[in-house]
């Protein structure tokens, strides 16, 4: 008898650690992916950033790393990036534009985090570059989901590649209440109410991507924030404007030409016809063409 419980226990442990070890693989290819990047010794480090929004236990957070290698050492690396974010069949949504197949959306693509979804990074901005995002659902948290993205692009002899994994939680799930800060010390959320007293929420926006991320975060609070929020859709504008006259140097002209798209539309779809919001959005693009 005593040996059926000590066999049973020992079933039981087993069990569990197969059920852990189908959950730990689930995005195991693409790690590994990610981990021979950092191991090569044929690149260079750019840029890397990872954002937590608690050290010891994140909630949400965005690890971003960006590197060059010249074209020789990149190989057929194209392949296997395709080939690894392609074959994970536990993801639920994959978003793919490359030089070699049409894109999976009409659209640009975002994948939000922060402990509200307040930032975002979006993909499928530059026709130029090649995106690979997947989307896989945290077994152990039905309402968070980790992303992640490979962005690669050729620039002279060196090719450059961004990765990102971003985990947080699942918008379509998660009833989020955006806050949008409107000025240093101050933030409105969705339905209208003031807090003040605040530390500088701002942001950083040292290079040409801060700059894009901030202005798709303004962008997509401004297209979901319903038209009769005045006061939420004034600070947003007056955020765009303050991001253009402010950091609108860091762009590239194409990234210039996607921001001043992007204005012209939210100007033409100013269903209210608000004389303050549409002369806001008008002073963006102002400064941009400066």
């Amino acid at each position: 008898m005593k040996k059926n419980i000590i066999d049973m226990k020992r079933q039981s442990i087993l069990l569990i650690a197969m059920m852990m070890s189908v959950v730990a693989s689930a995005q195991e290819s693409i790690e590994q992916l990610f981990s021979s990047l950092d191991a090569r010794g044929d690149k260079t480090l750019l840029s890397k950033n990872h954002y937590e929004d608690n050290i010891d236990n994140p909630t949400t957070f965005c690890r971003y790393e960006e590197i060059m290698m010249t074209k020789k050492a990149f190989g057929k690396l194209e392949d296997e990036f395709v080939k690894t974010f392609t074959n994970e069949k536990e993801a639920y949504k994959l978003y793919r534009m490359t030089h070699n197949a049409p894109r999976t959306f009409k659209s640009e693509f975002s994948v939000p985090y922060g402990s509200q979804n307040e930032y975002s990074v979006t993909f499928g901005t530059h026709s130029d570059h090649n995106y690979l995002v997947a989307l896989f659902r945290d077994k152990k948290k039905s309402d968070k989901r980790n992303a992640y993205a490979l962005v690669w692009y050729e620039k002279g002899d060196n090719v450059i590649i961004l990765y990102y994994h971003i985990y947080g939680n699942d918008p379509t799930k998660v009833s989020n209440e955006r806050v949008i800060t409107y000025d240093s010390k101050q933030i409105i959320d969705n339905n209208g109410y003031v807090v003040t007293g605040l530390k500088d929420l701002e942001p950083t926006i040292n290079n040409d991507l801060d700059f894009m991320k901030r202005f798709g975060t303004l962008r997509a609070s401004f297209v979901s924030t319903h038209a009769t929020s005045t006061l939420v859709r004034s600070g947003i504008v007056v955020k765009i404007a303050e991001l253009c006259k402010n950091h609108g140097n860091l762009l590239t002209d194409n990234e210039r030409a996607t921001c001043d798209k992007s204005l012209s539309e939210l100007i033409k779809n100013n269903s209210l016809g608000d004389p303050y919001i549409a002369g806001m959005l008008e002073e963006a693009r102002i400064a941009l063409k400066k």
